[in-house]
């Protein structure tokens, strides 16, 4: 099976979302090596933690062309649909709260909604940026064929917020990488207090 990605936060971002697009990529390239999985980013990081990227056979990463190397945002957003539809995707993962624009209804569409904080809190935004990410996650919400909440809070919100029909949100919570698990964290503890 093909199946894509929106991976900017995994070559990207190296905290919340970052860790959780790396770590879902990773684990469904380990126990699931026959699928092909093409991840879509703007622009590509040498951060040692995407090294074992560029070495899987299961990993195929795609970048823009030019000139939307220059306007990366519209990349994502709109002209990403040509370069998805031309390498056999047959599923595409938004893994942080967005979808292409218009993306084929072919393709069947997953997004993650991590949170809808700026609807719950929109004090902590500026007016416009709140209007953008609502935007955004809305129109994903709608387009998607499956939403991953990673929490029933999520859940709940999304069928508050955006009228979303609760048969089409799975909970699925987030995993955690190992180097954050209470076993390693006492056995490097325990291990430096050794004689």
């Amino acid at each position: 099976m093909q199946i894509g990605f929106d991976a900017k936060r995994a070559f990207n971002n190296f905290t919340g979302l970052g860790n959780y697009s790396r770590t879902l990529i990773e684990t469904l390239a380990h126990f699931y090596p026959e699928n092909t999985y093409h991840l879509f980013t703007p622009n590509l990081n040498t951060n040692p933690r995407i090294e074992a990227f560029s070495k899987n056979p299961s990993l195929k990463i795609h970048t823009p062309s030019f000139p939307f190397n220059k306007i990366s945002p519209l990349w994502r957003s709109y002209f990403i649909n040509k370069d998805i539809l031309s390498s056999g995707v047959q599923i595409f993962h938004g893994l942080s709260h967005e979808l292409p624009i218009g993306l084929s209804k072919k393709i069947k569409q997953v997004v993650t909604v991590h949170d809808l904080i700026q609807e719950r809190y929109p004090q902590y935004y500026t007016a416009i940026d709140r209007k953008i990410f609502t935007l955004k996650l809305k129109q994903a919400c709608h387009q998607a064929d499956i939403i991953v909440a990673i929490s029933e809070q999520t859940k709940r919100d999304i069928i508050e917020f955006f009228k979303i029909d609760a048969e089409k949100i799975r909970v699925i919570y987030q995993s955690c990488h190992t180097q954050f698990s209470i076993f390693d964290f006492r056995f490097s503890i325990e291990s430096e207090n050794q004689p």
